[in-house]
C-alpha cells in the first residue's frame, strides 16, 4: 500500500514533463492480425451481403482469399468465390447478391457470386490459403432456421461486428451465438454497409510531438 503513491507521484511528474516538453500521448488501437467479417445482412427478397473488413494495418491481396458456403448443415462449402484486388487498410469489401436493393449494390465490390444464395440457417466462411480465419454460423450444423434470435440473428436481420471484436473466429466447428460478437439490427437496415470501425482492445500508448 505504500507503494502506490509513489507510483502515481511518479506518473504524475511523467505526465507534466511530457507536457511540458509539448509532446502528448495517445492511445494507438492494436492492429488485427487479419480480415474478418465485419457485416451480414439477410434481409427480404434477394438483400443479402457480407461486408469484409481490413483492420491490419497494410493493404491485404484479397487473391488468397476464399468465401465459402455450406448449406443445410453441411460439412462441406457448397459454393465458393476466390476473391481479387487489393483492400487498402481501414477499407472494407462488399460482396453482395446481384438483385439485391439499390443502396446495397451501391457500395458493392463483387455482385456475382454464388456463395451470395444463403438464408439463415446456413454458414458462411472466410479462409486464406485454404485456412479458416472466420465464419458466420457453425459449419456442419443446421441450427433450424437461424442462429441466434432476433433481432440479432442470421435469419431476416442484420448484423454488425462489434467494434471491440479484431479478429475473426477461426473455429468453423464451435458454437455461434451472434449475441457474444455482433449488434443485431431490423430486417433490410443498409445504413452501415460499405465501412466499419474497429476500436480493438489492448490499445499501448505512444508520444506524439506537437
Amino acid at each position: 500500500m505504500k507503494g502506490k503513491p509513489l507510483i502515481l507521484n511518479f506518473l504524475l511528474a511523467f505526465v507534466l514533463l511530457f507536457s511540458a516538453l509539448g509532446v502528448t500521448l495517445k492511445p494507438v488501437e492494436a492492429a488485427a492480425a487479419d480480415l474478418f467479417f465485419s457485416e451480414y445482412i439477410e434481409g427480404s427478397s434477394y438483400n443479402k451481403a457480407v461486408e469484409i473488413y481490413n483492420g491490419t494495418g497494410v493493404s491485404v491481396d484479397l487473391s488468397a482469399y476464399i468465401l465459402e458456403l455450406y448449406t443445410n448443415g453441411s460439412s462441406t462449402p457448397s459454393q465458393s468465390t476466390t476473391l481479387s484486388g487489393l483492400l487498402a487498410d481501414g477499407e472494407v469489401y462488399v460482396i453482395a447478391h446481384a438483385s439485391a436493393d439499390a443502396s446495397i449494390l451501391a457500395v458493392a465490390d463483387l455482385t456475382n457470386s454464388s456463395v451470395i444464395n444463403f438464408n439463415g440457417d446456413d454458414a458462411v466462411a472466410l479462409k486464406k490459403s485454404g485456412d479458416l480465419i472466420d465464419v458466420i454460423g457453425q459449419i456442419g450444423v443446421d441450427p433450424g432456421s437461424q442462429w441466434g434470435s432476433d433481432p440479432i440473428s442470421t435469419q431476416d436481420n442484420t448484423i454488425r461486428r462489434k467494434a471491440t471484436v479484431c479478429q475473426g473466429d477461426p473455429d468453423g466447428s464451435d458454437a455461434f451465438d451472434p449475441a457474444l460478437e455482433w449488434e443485431g439490427y431490423a430486417q433490410d437496415t443498409f445504413d452501415g454497409l460499405g465501412a466499419h470501425t474497429a476500436a480493438c482492445n489492448g490499445a499501448v500508448i505512444e508520444p506524439v510531438i506537437n
